[in-house]
C-alpha cells in the first residue's frame, strides 16, 4: 500500500466523524429556523417539536463529545470502545451518558459518566449527607477536590462522585481494587468534563 492511502485509511475515520458532526450542525440550524418560523405563524405544537428535536440533537452532540473525554487505558490495561447515548427529556430528564469498559488480569472496570439528568438530585442528598452515605456502606473521600464515595462487596469495587451537582461519575470493578478505581477517576479530566 502507498503513502497516500496508507493516509487515507488513517484519516478516514476523522473525516467520517467531523462530516456527522457538521451535517448535525446543519439540522440543528434548519430545525431552529423551522421552529422560529412555525412560532411566528403561531403553530405552536410544530414550533414546540422542532424546539424538542434541535435539544435531541445538541445532546447528541454533547454525548458523542463526552465519550471522547474518557481516560486512556492506564499500564497494563485494555479498553473498549466507548457507548454513548442522549436520553429524552421523555423518558431520561434530557440528561447524557457515556461509559466505558477496561480490563485488565481477569479484573474489569467500567466508567460511566451521567450528566445534566434531574434524576440526579436524589443522588446529590447522598453527597451533600456524609453520614447518610456512610449508613449504605459507602467510605467517604476526596479525589481532585470532589467528595467520593467509595463500597467494596466482596469482589466488587464501586467508586462515585458528584461533581457541580449535575455530573455523575461512577466507576464499577470486579477484581480490581480500590487503587484502580481511584486511579481511573484521577485520570479523569473532570474540568473539560464540566466545561462540556
Amino acid at each position: 500500500m502507498n503513502k497516500q492511502g496508507l493516509w487515507a485509511l488513517i484519516l478516514l475515520p476523522s473525516m467520517v466523524f467531523a462530516d456527522e458532526t457538521a451535517e448535525t450542525h446543519t439540522e440543528i440550524k434548519q430545525a431552529i429556523t423551522a421552529g422560529t418560523q412555525a412560532y411566528e405563524a403561531g403553530e405552536l405544537s410544530q414550533a414546540a417539536t422542532q424546539f424538542d428535536y434541535v435539544a435531541t440533537l445538541i445532546r447528541q452532540l454533547q454525548a458523542g463529545e463526552l465519550g471522547n473525554l474518557f481516560p486512556d487505558p492506564l499500564a497494563g490495561w485494555q479498553a473498549e470502545e466507548v457507548e454513548s447515548q442522549a436520553g429524552s427529556a421523555a423518558f431520561f430528564g434530557g440528561g447524557i451518558n457515556a461509559s466505558r469498559s477496561y480490563r485488565k488480569d481477569g479484573g474489569r472496570l467500567e466508567i460511566s459518566i451521567t450528566k445534566d439528568s434531574p434524576l440526579l438530585q436524589t443522588m446529590g442528598m447522598l453527597f451533600t449527607n456524609p453520614s447518610m452515605a456512610t449508613m449504605g456502606g459507602y467510605k467517604v473521600k476526596r479525589i481532585k477536590g470532589h467528595t467520593a464515595m467509595v463500597k467494596s462487596e466482596g469482589n466488587s469495587q464501586e467508586l462515585q462522585m458528584m461533581v457541580a451537582n449535575r455530573i455523575l461519575i461512577q466507576i464499577a470493578g470486579r477484581g480490581v481494587g480500590e487503587d484502580d478505581l481511584k486511579a481511573y477517576a484521577e485520570a479523569l479530566d473532570i474540568e473539560a468534563i464540566t466545561r462540556l
